[in-house]
């Protein structure tokens, strides 16, 4: 009878520790153990797969090739090893199971709690828990089992994991507004009157501000950055005090022109918002993630619609 040969998962969880953190002296820090005790496990790791896992340079620590698969394995097996943990409370607990939902930061507020909504029509659903971060941070959590569902406007780089699925939920133009001197100043001609306008823009390195920089460069615009923001909301904020132009979701310019006094000067025709909901096949089976991905797919061609301030009192 041949014998199996059994992995120890002390070993790999250490590993899978210390690839996150990048090097032995943060891991060392993060699980309370000394460096030596540390880099015996891995050793005892890589004799027991038969490879190096890391390649050192310094202090610093970046996976080989045998690294990198053996850290996608990891992602899957302490991943499950959460689900197991929390499946076995909630048949345990009579407590309603707690929904974990990540938004990344660059989501308007507003567009986030119409997308996460219809979870909260589910029959005995537990309670949100909602963390809004970085994508990468969030997407770490996702893969880690912290995370039922991640709501992000990017999606994951081709072939960077495929432990992930992800579902459209939302598109919507884009448009641009401002208080009622400037829309007067640069609405004529518009898109060529947004020349040298005075512009509020998303962070650098967020989707919208790509397409919006990729738009410019197309039509030959040349703005004046006069703020950059990475939340939506306080981007708007100063836009209705007349800090500049702004660009807004098309599902939000009804809102943000009755309650802050803003006109729509035009749309970006070609620029265009996705939302996307990301997660685990295993966790899309939850009812209330599948709650949020139903009603995406029923407003795939009919984008979201969201009530002024006045409808919603009415």
């Amino acid at each position: 009878m041949q014998t199996t040969e059994w992995l120890n998962y002390h070993h790999l969880y250490y590993f899978w520790v210390i690839a996150k953190e990048g090097s032995l002296s943060r891991a060392s820090e993060r699980m309370k153990l000394t460096r030596s005790t540390l880099s015996a496990q891995i050793h005892a790791l890589e004799e027991c797969l038969g490879g190096e896992l890391f390649l050192r340079s310094g202090r610093a620590m970046s996976l080989t090739a045998l690294g990198i698969d053996v850290m996608g394995y990891a992602d899957d097996i302490f991943r499950c090893g959460a689900e197991l943990i929390e499946m076995a409370r909630e048949k345990k607990s009579p407590r309603r199971a707690m929904l974990r939902v990540g938004v990344v930061a660059s989501i308007p507020k507003t567009i986030a709690y119409r997308l996460i909504e219809p979870a909260f029509n589910v029959a005995g659903r537990g309670p949100l828990s909602l963390r809004q971060d970085s994508f990468d941070r969030l997407l770490d959590e996702l893969l880690a089992g912290h995370l039922h569902l991640l709501i992000s406007d990017v999606l994951p780089a081709q072939g960077s994991t495929a432990s992930v699925y992800a579902q459209v939920l939302c598109e919507t133009s884009v448009c641009i507004h401002g208080v009622p001197q400037l829309a007067s100043q640069y609405r004529a001609n518009f898109p060529a009157s947004l020349n040298d306008a005075p512009f509020l823009l998303p962070a650098q390195g967020t989707r919208l501000r790509s397409l919006l920089e990729d738009w410019f460069m197309e039509h030959d615009i040349r703005v004046r950055v006069e703020g950059e923001f990475d939340d939506d909301a306080l981007m708007r904020a100063f836009g209705v005090e007349g800090r500049g132009l702004f660009p807004t979701s098309a599902e939000l310019a009804a809102e943000v022109e009755q309650a802050g006094g803003a006109l729509q000067l035009g749309l970006l025709g070609g620029v265009s918002e996705r939302f996307y909901a990301i997660s685990t096949e295993r966790r899309m089976s939850r009812a209330e993630t599948s709650a949020i991905v139903q009603r995406g797919q029923s407003r795939r061609l009919e984008p979201l619609r969201l009530k002024s301030a006045a409808a919603q009192r009415s």
